[in-house]
């Protein structure tokens, strides 16, 4: 997650930090305790093996043919989280007592996002208190609060993935948590995000509208419909409104003007099909249009295209895109509903941000952590002379 706004310091532990502790975890788990009969595997491994392969291959190729290594570390680390959420589920599984009449993935999701939940209020209201006795600026120079971040999108970023946390927690197939306690931090996160970013509440609503109105519809083909007629409603209101161009950019903050160039830059290099690595396109562009009028060029040192599918595009091309969508797809079956409604309002949320491009933020933790416990199976490795362990196993996962 992005730094502290006001301490240099957390800003290097932000950026370097979390990787390096991700490294020496993954480290100490391969040497310590990945010796264990019960052996967890990635469903979709293929898939995954193909996405991280192909961008890190593509990203090689841009650095060998440009000389430009300024982002050969994002491109590194990439994986390295998910290896990290991987490698986490594995340590979890290895200790925990389950009941064998509840789902394995169910208890392990359960039990990391009570890590999550407890994590992430105990940071609001420190933070919050260092801030308030630092006396430092909230609000950004274009009013939106930002909280103790760098600003009101990330901060909202915070709170929208508390929102959902706690909105697993009321409605999860587990244990159901209809405390007060759990109430507050909806209503809490929830408010917050009214004075955010209005990406962090367009997914709260997403996430709202499908749990209690699209999944309470039984039939597939009139949820398809119902999802179909709002679409076709929202393009209607549009053309009905005859929005020009400059509306739409303006609509969508300078996006509009970010993603054309994106594609047209794309086009012309050739990068459509195969893409040349992440963030590596985002540099080409500022450079080329900083000094001709866009939206905020003028003023950036880094470029966010702010949408996740059009840096997945610019990374690794349309290939990669295809077995992004083929992975979610086919997790989607084994999702419950709360875990559907909190996928589906991330990949929209990351239609006007790129934030699964970068894992390590808060809400990508929360939709990386869903789809990786959701696409494990377990195996088990039985030494012949260990009765006692076979039989440990066999409760363990029946």
């Amino acid at each position: 997650m992005n730094s502290i706004k006001f301490s240099s310091l957390i800003t290097t532990i932000g950026s370097v930090g979390k990787l390096l502790f991700c490294l020496l975890f993954i480290g100490a788990v391969i040497l310590l305790v990945n010796k264990e009969k019960i052996k967890i595997e990635f469903i979709r491994r293929k898939e995954s093996i193909i996405i991280f392969s192909l961008l890190l291959i593509f990203a090689t190729c841009y650095i060998l043919l440009t000389g430009s290594r300024t982002n050969m570390l994002p491109n590194l680390a990439f994986p390295v989280y998910f290896l990290f959420y991987y490698f986490l589920v594995k340590l979890i599984l290895r200790s925990i007592e389950i009941n064998n009449k509840w789902d394995l993935s169910k208890v392990i999701q359960f039990r990391i996002l009570s890590v999550f939940r407890k994590a992430l209020y105990i940071n609001f209201f420190f933070w919050f208190a260092i801030a308030i006795v630092g006396r430092i600026p909230m609000f950004e120079e274009s009013g939106g609060f930002g909280g103790f971040f760098q600003d009101e999108i990330h901060f909202g970023f915070f709170v929208v993935t508390g929102f959902l946390i706690s909105l697993y927690f009321r409605y999860n197939d587990t244990i159901r948590d209809t405390s007060y306690f759990n109430l507050i931090l909806l209503f809490m996160y929830g408010g917050m995000a009214l004075f955010t970013s209005r990406n962090a509440f367009l997914i709260i609503l997403v996430a709202v509208f499908y749990y209690f109105i699209i999944s309470k519809i039984k039939n597939k083909f009139y949820r398809v419909f119902l999802f179909t007629i709002v679409i076709i409603g929202v393009n209607v209101n549009f053309l009905f409104q005859d929005i020009s161009e400059k509306e739409i950019i303006e609509i969508t903050s300078g996006r509009y003007s970010i993603w054309v160039l994106a594609f047209e830059e794309m086009f012309a290099r050739g990068f459509l099909i195969l893409g040349n690595g992440l963030f590596n396109l985002n540099d080409i562009i500022l450079k080329q249009n900083q000094g001709i009028g866009l939206y905020y060029l003028d003023s950036l040192n880094s470029l966010s295209f702010h949408n996740s599918y059009v840096e997945l595009v610019a990374g690794g091309g349309v290939i990669i895109i295809f077995f992004f969508i083929k992975i979610i797809l086919k997790t989607w079956k084994s999702l419950t509903t709360i875990n559907r409604s909190i996928v589906a309002s991330i990949l929209v949320g990351a239609t006007f941000e790129s934030f699964l491009v970068q894992p390590f933020m808060l809400i990508a933790c929360l939709f990386y952590f869903i789809i990786i416990i959701n696409n494990t199976t377990v195996r088990v490795r039985i030494k012949k002379d260990s009765k006692e362990n076979k039989n440990r196993i066999s409760t363990i996962i029946q």
